[in-house]
Formats: structure tokens, C-alpha cells, sequence
């Protein structure tokens, strides 16, 4: 006969405490010769000219307009498309659901037009990595391998796509830009951007420490001079 164990009286598990104050893995943005070596790199994985120039294109698209690599690898030709004499590429922002055309260098442009077409579709291909045959997870899946072989080939410690979206929002914030601003081009809210990537931005800092520089510019608090000036 089987004998039935009695109900234990207490739940231990109620006895271990959380863990606290567990800080997030800071990322880092890519520095100047990082992103040029993973740009190198891609010249150097794969045994044709089409893994290498998809490839080329990825990394140029991660690194311009900072796209996640499910968009990256789902990429629609309808979505470059030329205002004037500038070429650019259309978003969607998160927060408000509005679109955003971001212009695109010389340098992104000429790589699209020599990605070669997806294999096993015509030439009114819309995507410019996927076939539309296999499925989304699939492509993202190709995607994820083709970047990891450039990665790895750069030689550069920790890299992965999403630092390009961290590279380009400390540039922006360096250069002036609003939390706003940033959020709009990265597709994320204002308060995801002061979180996640102000703290990674000297210049931002830099230009804080002139603007304040600039207010007590001739006031020199240290002194007995200054103390007398405002008894």
C-alpha cells in the first residue's frame, strides 16, 4: 500500500528573501573605433559578396538610424524613400503612434543598392533581407547570425546591435538634443531615454557644466569678496 505524506505545515519558500538593489547591466556605447572595426568586419565573414554586403547593410542600418534587429531584418523597400535631394527612412514612434522620416547618409543608401535580392524571390522583391517565403522568426533568426559573425569577427569586446541604438542616443543627447527628441527618433518615450542613456553621455554633462559655468560666471563663492557682496 502507498503510503501519503502529510501535508507540510509551512511554505519555506516564503523564507527567502528577495534580492535587493540588484542594479541592471549597464550598456555602454560603441566608441568611434569600435563602430569602424564592426563596419571592417564585414568585409570578412561569409564565403560571397551577398552574405557580406546584407551584412554591410545591417550593420549601416543598426548604426544610422539605430533600428532594433527585428526591423532591420524585416526591412521593406517602400519604407527609403527621397524628400528633394535627401534620401530617408521612415519610423513610427512609440508614444504617440506618429510617423518619423529620418534621413539617411550617402553611405546607407549606396549599401541598399548593392544588397543582393533574398534568395528565392523575384525581382519586385519589397524586403531587403527577407524573402516573405520563410517566416518573420526565421529571418530575425538569419538576421541575428549574420550580425554575430561581424561581431565576431571585429574583435570587439561585448558588441551586439542594440549598443548602436545607445551610440546614437548619447551622440544626439551630446549635441543638444531633447529627451523628446531622442525619443521620437529611437521610437521610445522621454523617460526611457533619461533612464537608459543620459548618464552615458559626457558631452550632454560637458554642456551642463558650461550652462551652469555661464550663471556663477564672476562669482567666485569660495572667497570672503563674494560673502561680503551679498551681506
Amino acid at each position: 500500500m502507498r503510503q501519503r505524506s502529510p501535508w507540510c505545515p509551512e511554505n519555506v519558500a516564503k523564507r527567502i528573501k528577495s534580492p535587493r538593489n540588484i542594479k541592471p547591466n549597464d550598456v555602454e556605447p560603441f566608441s568611434t573605433a569600435e563602430v569602424n572595426a564592426i563596419i571592417k568586419a564585414c568585409d570578412a565573414i561569409g564565403r560571397d559578396p551577398f552574405e557580406r554586403l546584407r551584412a554591410r547593410a545591417m550593420i549601416l542600418t543598426l548604426r544610422y538610424p539605430a533600428l532594433r534587429i527585428g526591423d532591420v531584418a524585416l526591412l521593406g523597400r517602400e519604407r527609403i524613400s527621397k524628400d528633394g535631394g535627401r534620401w530617408r527612412i521612415f519610423l513610427r514612434t512609440e508614444k504617440s503612434d506618429k510617423p518619423v522620416f529620418l534621413p539617411i547618409p550617402a553611405e546607407l543608401k549606396a549599401a541598399f543598392d548593392l544588397v543582393p535580392l533574398p534568395r528565392g524571390c523575384g525581382e519586385d522583391s519589397r524586403w531587403f533581407f527577407w524573402n516573405g517565403i520563410s517566416s518573420e522568426r526565421t529571418m530575425k533568426g538569419i538576421a541575428e547570425r549574420s550580425l554575430a559573425a561581424v561581431f565576431k569577427a571585429s574583435l570587439v569586446p561585448h558588441a551586439h546591435a542594440h549598443r548602436f541604438r545607445h551610440t546614437l542616443a548619447t551622440e544626439l543627447l551630446g549635441k543638444g538634443d531633447s529627451f523628446e527628441e531622442v525619443g521620437d527618433i529611437l521610437g521610445n518615450s522621454p523617460e526611457i531615454v533619461r533612464k537608459h542613456y543620459a548618464k552615458w553621455s559626457p558631452a550632454r554633462q560637458s554642456r551642463i557644466d558650461d550652462l551652469m559655468a555661464r550663471v556663477h560666471s564672476g562669482k567666485d563663492w569660495t572667497t570672503g569678496e563674494a560673502i561680503k557682496r551679498i551681506q
